[in-house]
C-alpha cells in the first residue's frame, strides 16, 4: 500500500478522536452545568409562603446566615428555606436512617440497616407524638417545613446527589423534623445500649465480683461535680479468676460457655456517621474496622462544656465553653445561623449552630444566656428477657426498595418494647426512652427567651431530646448545670447496672423538674463536664450509669480552670486546645522505669526520654506509648474474660470489648501483680508489658523509619464527603484536605481522624462580639458554593472565628406571593 492510501484512514482517525473528545467535553460540560443548575440562590428576592411581612436572608464571608424578620415563625421558615437550598440531602439522610428508609434511596443495599433501624417503628410513633404536641410547637414546625419544601422547589434542578443516584427529593414534614431528634438519640445513646447489653451477659458469666471489678464505676481520674469518689473494687482472688488453670481447662471453659450475640440498633449514625455508612451501602460491602491495637480504643461520643462565673472573669461577666465531639464529614454536622427577631427593645438576637431537619439553635448565645452540651451517659434504658410465653404484639413493616420490589418484615413488641436481640435460644427486648413520645419537643426553642440562668436550666429540664449535660452562662455572671431531656425513675444504679429489668419494672414514672439535678452558683465559680459521672450517692441514682468516660478530660478542664485566679475569653477557648497528655503521663513513667531495668532496648528508652508531655503531632513517644497502653488493655480484658466468655473474644467481629473504666482494672492489677491475673503466655508482668512495647513499636516501624513514626502521622484528618466514599475518585474535588492532628481521646482536644470537636464555642452573654465559633466542613453541601468548606482551614490551624456573622456578602428578601 502506498502513502497516499494511508491518507485517509488517517485523517479519519484523527477525526475520530477529535469528535469523541467534542463528545467528552460537551457531557462534561453538561454535568458542570447541571451541578452549577443546582447552586443555592444567594442574591435577589424570592417568594415565601406563609411570611407575614418581608423577611432578610443575609451571608457574610463564611456563609453564616443572618435571619432577620418580625417574628419567630417568619424565621423559621426563612431557616428552613435555607436548609433546604444548602443541605437538602444530608437532611434526608437523617431522617431515612431514623426511620429505616434508606432503601427507597440506594436500593437493596441498604435493606439489613433499614431492618435495624425500622424494629423501633419510629415513624409511626413520632406520628403519633406530633398529634399530641401542643400547639406552639406544631406550628412552629409547620412553618419550618413549609420554608424546607418551598427552598427545595425553588432549586432550578434537583441537588447533584440525587441526579447521581437517579431518584428524586422527597417533602418534608413536621414529623421528618422529629425524626432529626431520633437520630440524634441513635448517634448519642446507642453505644450505651449496646454495652448494657454486653454488660448483662458478662455479669451472667462472669459473677458479681469479677464483674464489679471489670466494670468499675469511678476511679482516680474522676471530677464529678460535687467532689465525690468511688472506691477501687475488689481484685478477685484465685477462687474466682485463675489463669494459671493452662490451656486444656480455658479450652473446655471456651466450649461451654461461647455463644453469639446478635444486636439491634447498630452503633449510631446520625448524619455524620451516616456519612461512612453510605458509602457502603452504594458499594454493596460492610462496614471496615480497624485491626490495629492503637485504633482499637472505643471513642466516646461526647463533648466537653465549661463555664466560669462573673465572679471568675476580668470583666464581670459569666464566660461558655462547648465543643461537641461526633464524626466529622463534609459539610459540617452544623449549620451556622443568627436570629434577629423584632424590633425596638424588644429585639431579640441569637446566634450559634443549628442542626439542619430543625427549626431551633442547638447551642449558642441570645445576649441574656449562652449554652452549650456535653453528652450524659445515664441508664436511659431497660433490656427486658422475652418470657418463652410471652404475647407479643406484632406489626408488619414494608420497606420501599429504590429500583425494586417493596420487602415486608414483623416486628414483634413485648409492651411496647421491640424485640431486638438474639442469644442462642433467649430473645431480648429494649424498653428505651427515644420510644416515648414525651422524649420529643421543641421546648428546646424557649432558650431564645431564657433570660437568666434558671430560666436556662427550666427549659433543659422540660426538653424532650437526648440527654445532655447543659452548662450554662448569663449576662449577670451567673453559671449553672443540670441535665437536658425527660427523666424517668431509676431503680438505683447498684440495681441497674449489667442487669436486665422485668416487664413490670419497664414501666417509669417522669420526674417533675423539681426533682431534677442541679448546680447553680457554684462557690467554686466554675463548673465543667466532659462525659464523665457527675454526681454521687442518692444523685448518681436518679441518672444511672450508661457508660461513663474515664473522666481524665473533665479533670483536666476542672484542673486548668482552677489555674488562675481570673479568666478572659482567650484564657478560656485555650483549653479547647489543651493537648497535655496528663493523663498518659502515668503509663509514660511505667514504661520509663520497665526499660531502665531492660538496657537491651535503648532505642525505646531514647523514644520516651525524648516525649514532650503532649499529644503533638510531631511527636514519636506518645504514638509509642498509647499504642502499648492499648495493646495491654487488650491483653489482658481478652485473657481476662475468655475463661468464662469463651473463644468469641478471639472474634473481632463478635468480642465483648472492654469500655473506658477497664483503665482502673488495669491499672490496679499492673500495681499490684498478682499471679494468678497474670496471662499466662507470660513469664512475668514486665514480660507481658515489654511485649507490648516491642508490638507498638513493631507497628510503627512497618509503616518506615521508627524516628518518623510520629502521632500525626497516624492521627491525620480524614475528613470526607458521603459521595466521595461512595466513589473514592471524587474525594480529590469534595474532601477536605488531610493534615497531621494534635490531641487525642483523653486530654480535652479530643482529635481523631474523622472524629473530634465538631464546633468550638466561647461567648460572655452580652459580649457577643468578642465571642468565637469555629467548625469545620463547612456550612454548604454544594462543591461550588462559595461557602463549601468555608471556615474548615481556621479551624484545623486553631485560628479563632468570630461567633457573630461579618459583612453581609450576600442578601435575599423573602416575601409572600
Amino acid at each position: 500500500m502506498n502513502q497516499s492510501s494511508k491518507r485517509p484512514w488517517g485523517r479519519w482517525v484523527q477525526r475520530t478522536v477529535v469528535a469523541l473528545m467534542a463528545v467528552l467535553l460537551l457531557a462534561v460540560l453538561a454535568v458542570w452545568l447541571l451541578i452549577r443548575a443546582s447552586l443555592p440562590k444567594l442574591d435577589g428576592d424570592v417568594q415565601l409562603p406563609g411570611v407575614t411581612q418581608a423577611l432578610d436572608i443575609s451571608r457574610d464571608a463564611l456563609g453564616t446566615v443572618v435571619l432577620t424578620g418580625q417574628n419567630r415563625l417568619d424565621v423559621a421558615r426563612g431557616l428552613g428555606w435555607v436548609h433546604a437550598q444548602e443541605r437538602f440531602f444530608e437532611m434526608d439522610l437523617t431522617r431515612r436512617s431514623a426511620a429505616g428508609e434508606l432503601s427507597a434511596l440506594f436500593g437493596p443495599k441498604a435493606l439489613d440497616r433499614d431492618r435495624q433501624r425500622r424494629v423501633h417503628r419510629l415513624r409511626a410513633r413520632l406520628t403519633e407524638r406530633f398529634q399530641s404536641l401542643p400547639a406552639q410547637e406544631k406550628a412552629l414546625l409547620q412553618a419550618y417545613a413549609d420554608g424546607v419544601n418551598a427552598g427545595l422547589q425553588a432549586l432550578p434542578v434537583r441537588s447533584w446527589q440525587y441526579l447521581l443516584l437517579r431518584a428524586e427529593p422527597q417533602a418534608w414534614t413536621p414529623v421528618d423534623s422529629l425524626l432529626v431528634i431520633s437520630e440524634m438519640y441513635f448517634m448519642l445513646q446507642s453505644g450505651s445500649i449496646e454495652a448494657g447489653l454486653e454488660r448483662v451477659l458478662v455479669r451472667e458469666q462472669a459473677g458479681d465480683r469479677v464483674y464489679d471489678w471489670l466494670y468499675p464505676r469511678g476511679g482516680v481520674w474522676d471530677a464529678a461535680l460535687d467532689g465525690s469518689a468511688v472506691g477501687a473494687a475488689a481484685m478477685p482472688g484465685a477462687g474466682e479468676l485463675d489463669l494459671r488453670v493452662g490451656k486444656k481447662k480455658s479450652r473446655e471453659m471456651d466450649l461451654a460457655t461461647g455463644g453469639q450475640v446478635v444486636l439491634a440498633p447498630p452503633e449510631g449514625c446520625g448524619e455524620a456517621a451516616l456519612r461512612a455508612e453510605t458509602a457502603a451501602f452504594v458499594r454493596g460491602a460492610g462496614p471496615s474496622t480497624a485491626t490495629a491495637a492503637s485504633m482499637s480504643e472505643l471513642s466516646v461520643i461526647g463533648s466537653n462544656n465549661w463555664a466560669v462565673s462573673g465572679a471568675r472573669s476580668v470583666h464581670g461577666g459569666a464566660i461558655l465553653a462547648d465543643d461537641m465531639h461526633l464524626g466529622l464529614g463534609v459539610p459540617s454536622i452544623w449549620f451556622r445561623a443568627q436570629f434577629q427577631i423584632g424590633s425596638g427593645a424588644q429585639a431579640l438576637r441569637a446566634a450559634g449552630v443549628t442542626l439542619p431537619g430543625l427549626p431551633a439553635i442547638v447551642v449558642g448565645s441570645n445576649g441574656h444566656v449562652a449554652w452549650g452540651f456535653t453528652n450524659a451517659y445515664g441508664q436511659w434504658f431497660d433490656w427486658v428477657e422475652v418470657p418463652r410465653d410471652a404475647k407479643l404484639v406484632k406489626h408488619e413493616e414494608v420497606l420501599a426498595v429504590h429500583g425494586g420490589a417493596s420487602q415486608t418484615f414483623v416486628v414483634e413488641e413485648l409492651d411496647g418494647a421491640p424485640v431486638v436481640a438474639t442469644e442462642d435460644q433467649r430473645r431480648f427486648a429494649l424498653h428505651w426512652v427515644a420510644h416515648e413520645g414525651e422524649a420529643y419537643s421543641l421546648v428546646l426553642d424557649e432558650m431564645l427567651n431564657a433570660r437568666h440562668v434558671s430560666d436556662a436550666l427550666s427549659v433543659a429540664q422540660r426538653a424532650g431530646m437526648p440527654h445532655q449535660n447543659l452548662i450554662a452562662a448569663d449576662r449577670g455572671g451567673q453559671i449553672g448545670w443540670t441535665i437536658a431531656g425527660r427523666l424517668w425513675s431509676q431503680r438505683g444504679i447498684a440495681q441497674t447496672q449489667g442487669r436486665l429489668a422485668t416487664v413490670a419494672e419497664m414501666h417509669h414514672t417522669w420526674l417533675r423538674p423539681d426533682q431534677y439535678p442541679q448546680v447553680l452558683s457554684p462557690a467554686q465559680g466554675q463548673l465543667w463536664t466532659a462525659n464523665n459521672r457527675q454526681l454521687g450517692g442518692e444523685l448518681a441514682d436518679v441518672l444511672g450509669d450508661g457508660g461513663f468516660d474515664l473522666g481524665a478530660r473533665a479533670q483536666q478542664i476542672r484542673d486548668r480552670l482552677g489555674e488562675r485566679a481570673k479568666h478572659d475569653e482567650a484564657s478560656v477557648g485555650a483549653i479547647h486546645l489543651d493537648d497535655e497528655a496528663r493523663f498518659m503521663k502515668s503509663w509514660v513513667q511505667r514504661f520509663q522505669a520497665l526499660l531502665n531495668a531492660h538496657p537491651d532496648r535503648t532505642q525505646l528508652a531514647q523514644v520516651l526520654a525524648g516525649w514532650n508531655g503532649r499529644a503533638d503531632a510531631d511527636q514519636i513517644a506518645y504514638r509509642l506509648v498509647r499504642t502499648a497502653r492499648l495493646n495491654t488493655l487488650n491483653a489482658l480484658w481478652t485473657a481476662w474474660t475468655r475463661p468464662f466468655l469463651g473463644e468469641r473474644q478471639d472474634d473481632e467481629k463478635r468480642r465483648i470489648r472492654w469500655r473506658n473504666q477497664f483503665e482502673y482494672s488495669a491499672v490496679q492489677a499492673l500495681n499490684e501483680q498478682p499471679p494468678h491475673l497474670l496471662p499466662i503466655d507470660y513469664a512475668s508482668w514486665d514480660a507481658l508489658l515489654l511485649a507490648q512495647l516491642d508490638a507498638a513499636a513493631k507497628e510503627m516501624s512497618a509503616e518506615g523509619p521508627l524516628a518518623q513514626a510520629t502521632w500525626g502521622h497516624q492521627n491525620s484528618s480524614r475528613i470526607q464527603h458521603v459521595m466521595a466514599k461512595a466513589i473514592p475518585a471524587l474525594s480529590r474535588w469534595l474532601d477536605m484536605p488531610s493534615a497531621p492532628q494534635s490531641g487525642d481521646t483523653n486530654m480535652p482536644h479530643v482529635a481523631g481522624p474523622a472524629f473530634g470537636q465538631s464546633e468550638r464555642l466561647v461567648v460572655s452573654p452580652g459580649r457577643e462580639e468578642n465571642g468565637w465559633l469555629s467548625m469545620p466542613g463547612g456550612q454548604s453541601g454544594h462543591p461550588l458554593s462559595p461557602f463549601y468548606g468555608a471556615g474548615h482551614e481556621d479551624w484545623v490551624n486553631a485560628r479563632p472565628t468570630p461567633l457573630l456573622a461579618g459583612s453581609v456578602q450576600h442578601r435575599i428578601t423573602a416575601v409572600a406571593p
